[in-house]
């Protein structure tokens, strides 16, 4: 407990993000354990974007975690002004959205300056959280962001947090805080880079649904 509170006050000396990262890493690792692979395909500095599939409210903790390096998220604005929630969000530099011309024009003209200035953006193209476990359909959203700023992109792709309190598999339901303890493996995975040119949305949301698919392969071989 002891060695805890000194890397905690070590990462608080250098920021408060530093010490956010590090305490959410705690956290995270103490509660599910996540596996993470080839997340070390991130580049560790330039522009890039990260699109992964939408299981639950806890994806963004989860990727922040196993990334490398700070990543920006593109979160609904309605979670992002959620008190408490809000002070992270604007630790993180999250970009906000609702689904109205205004905001995503704000939105999409912040996540350009972001990527002109080098950051590293994750969208969630599905637009929701799942309500059946699988990938819904992508949204366009995540091309035009592309086609403004041509930056490299990266696939990703989580399983292992359908059924937990953080879902929607057991919406309305007391059985949705029992699943919490069951611990499932929360797996996540990487995919190559993919170019900006020519890219749709189709290409997106296939190579996604076959990252998915070779993580629950490899678990059914385990």
């Amino acid at each position: 407990m002891r060695k805890i509170f000194i890397e905690l006050y070590k990462a608080w000396k250098l920021g408060r993000e530093p010490f956010y990262r590090l305490a959410l890493s705690m956290v995270i690792n103490y509660i599910y354990k996540p596996d993470y692979q080839h997340l070390d395909k991130i580049p560790a500095h330039g522009a890039a974007v990260l699109v992964c599939n939408h299981v639950s409210y806890a994806d963004g903790a989860i990727l922040a975690v196993g990334c490398p390096r700070p990543i920006r998220f593109v979160i609904d604005a309605d979670i992002y002004n959620l008190p408490i929630v809000n002070y992270f969000m604007r630790l993180n530099r999250a970009i906000p959205i609702l689904p109205t011309r205004q905001s995503v024009s704000a939105a999409m003209d912040e996540i350009s300056a972001g990527l002109q200035a080098g950051d590293l953006i994750c969208i969630f193209p599905e637009g929701q959280l799942t309500y059946t476990g699988g990938i819904s359909r992508f949204k366009q959203g995540v091309i035009h962001m592309i086609e403004r700023n041509p930056v490299p992109v990266y696939p990703l792709a989580m399983t292992g947090l359908w059924g937990s309190i953080f879902s929607r598999r057991y919406l309305k339901s007391w059985r949705r805080f029992y699943p919490f303890h069951k611990r499932n493996p929360i797996r996540v995975i990487c995919g190559d880079a993919i170019a900006p040119e020519g890219l749709n949305v189709n290409q997106l949301q296939v190579e996604v649904l076959r990252l998915k698919h070779q993580i629950q392969a490899r678990d059914k071989n385990l």
